[in-house]
């Protein structure tokens, strides 16, 4: 019995891993298709940097005791308004990248780009390997139990 709770471990562990893997892979980084992407994306990362430092200046400043001024409230909020401006830009200039835009288009019944008929397919299957090994699980025990 102990090679069969081997066997559907193995079994849902390895499929979980095979359907984690490729989104993960996919989530890596957009596309920069043109040099005025980049340097769009470029002035976005910067933007951001210059932020998480004021920022990290910031809370050290109050974690030291001290209290932050209206000068430095307002640099954090200048800087992050540069922060949604460059990323807003960089949004709008890159064409590979999949980011809402536009009205919100309601009625289709799904957020996925599409249904991949392979995905479903694998999903389903796994479903039915977690019931079944939860079934042999439930039985083995109530066959010890008596």
């Amino acid at each position: 019995m102990r090679s069969i709770n081997t066997l559907l471990g193995t079994a849902v562990l390895g499929a979980s891993i095979a359907l984690a893997a490729p989104a993960a892979h996919a989530a890596a980084a957009l596309p920069q298709t043109t040099a005025e992407c980049a340097k769009a994306v470029a002035a976005a990362d910067k933007a951001q940097a210059d932020y998480d430092a004021a920022l990290a200046d910031y809370k050290k400043q109050v974690a030291a005791g001290g209290h932050p001024g209206t000068a430095e409230q307002d640099n954090l909020s200048a800087l992050e308004n540069q922060v949604n401006v460059t990323a807003s830009d960089a949004s709008r200039v890159c064409p590979d990248a999949k980011v809402p835009s536009g009205t919100v288009h309601t009625g289709i019944g799904s957020t996925s780009e599409g249904g991949n008929t392979t995905e479903i397919a694998l999903g389903a299957g796994l479903l039915g390997v977690v019931g079944a090994g939860a079934l042999v699980l439930r039985r083995r025990r109530a066959g010890g139990q008596v």
